[in-house]
């Protein structure tokens, strides 16, 4: 019986300790959620103004829906990074967690903020002539032009499909 109350003690302090340590972690790291929050709220603001102006049929609901579901997404994207860092770049000295969940969210950043300039240059009637999609593409071409062409073709395909 003792053994069994020890054993139950010993795993709710492990739980307990790597509950303490992830919300640490998430407090290292609340400057990201809150630069997510802004980069997902201006894009709803964009997206919504650039809809009424080209007088596209606008929901409220489906656009809450998405920016709740994409906030989440960023949230996921932040914390998977910064478990890999605590899991595996912090044991090998590569990168903290902190830094390798900055790297995972960038990435996720680069995208909003092409999807906000295409709403600003929507609304403003500008076409807008780059984006982060075909920077990345024309950098993976120079390094290899097959892998460079094949996710090309599979992003495009993609837009196809929406």
């Amino acid at each position: 019986m003792e053994q069994n109350v020890f054993q139950a003690t010993g795993k709710t302090i492990a739980v307990g300790g790597m509950a303490g340590e992830a919300l640490t972690a998430l407090y290292d790291l609340r400057w990201m959620i809150a630069f997510i929050f802004v980069l997902v709220v201006a894009d709803f603001w964009f997206g919504v103004k650039a809809s009424l102006a080209n007088k596209e049929k606008f929901r409220f609901s489906r656009a809450g829906r998405r920016t709740c579901n994409k906030f989440c997404d960023y949230i996921v994207y932040l914390i998977v990074g910064a478990l890999f860092g605590m899991a595996i770049f912090e044991p090998l000295g590569i990168c903290s967690h902190i830094t390798a969940a900055a790297v995972c969210l960038g990435l996720g950043c680069l995208w909003e903020i092409d999807s906000i300039m295409e709403h600003a240059c929507t609304l403003h009637g500008t076409k807008k002539h780059w984006s982060v999609k075909r920077l990345l593409i024309a950098l993976l071409k120079v390094k290899n032009p097959e892998a460079g062409a094949a996710v090309e073709e599979v992003l495009d395909n993609d837009n196809q499909d929406r």
